[in-house]
């Protein structure tokens, strides 16, 4: 029976990630299913190398093939942060409140059109010891003042406005946000070696 591994305990981005995999293989397990309570040192120093890390480090607990990502935002006044540091800012796990206020504080003063930024993610597919695939995607979008409610495990959305629909991504219908969804995006490109290897 094929088994993927998705590597993550945010609930929102397994349902996301399920949605995409789980008519190609037979199961698709989280590390929860299989007891994995470890979790990796993430000190890459980019979202390629953070991405790997984790893919590897799960695969070498389950034996399984082992779908893994890293994601964040990255703003351009910021020279590219928070970036990998999406999660953890100023070496503190912060809530999602508190990250999403201090990305609002450190960009006061900043004219709106300054404030170009885009959501990316780079996706590993771990199948065995000696084969891996990335792939990776990125959306742009505005970094507006915002308070609408926040996503639970995507801090970054509520104040991520998309020019082209006229709406912060925390507002997009279901149909929206499949249709830009980077994540998503990301891994339906690895679908073909997903369909061959596992």
């Amino acid at each position: 029976m094929a088994k993927l591994l998705i590597a993550s305990r945010n609930p929102g981005k397994i349902r996301e990630l399920k949605a995409v995999v789980s008519r190609y293989v037979d199961e698709v397990v989280t590390l929860d299913d299989l007891g994995v309570s470890e979790e990796p040192v993430e000190d890459g120093e980019t979202f390629e190398e953070n991405s790997l890390i984790k893919a590897n480090f799960y695969w070498q607990r389950a034996h399984i093939p082992t779908l893994a990502d890293d994601s964040g935002l990255e703003i351009d006044a910021l020279q590219g942060q928070p970036g990998v540091h999406s999660r953890v800012w100023h070496g503190q796990r912060l809530t999602d409140e508190e990250l999403r206020n201090e990305i609002l504080k450190l960009l006061q003063g900043i004219p709106e059109q300054e404030r170009t930024a885009r959501l990316r993610t780079v996706v590993t597919l771990r199948i065995n010891q000696d084969m891996n695939f990335q792939s990776e995607l990125a959306h742009p979008g505005i970094i507006r003042d915002s308070r609408l409610p926040i996503d639970p495990g995507y801090p970054y959305r509520s104040i991520f406005w998309l020019p082209e629909l006229k709406k912060f991504y925390c507002e997009l219908t279901p149909e929206e946000h499949e249709k830009i969804n980077h994540r998503r995006k990301a891994v339906e490109k690895l679908l073909p070696y997903i369909q061959q290897y596992v």
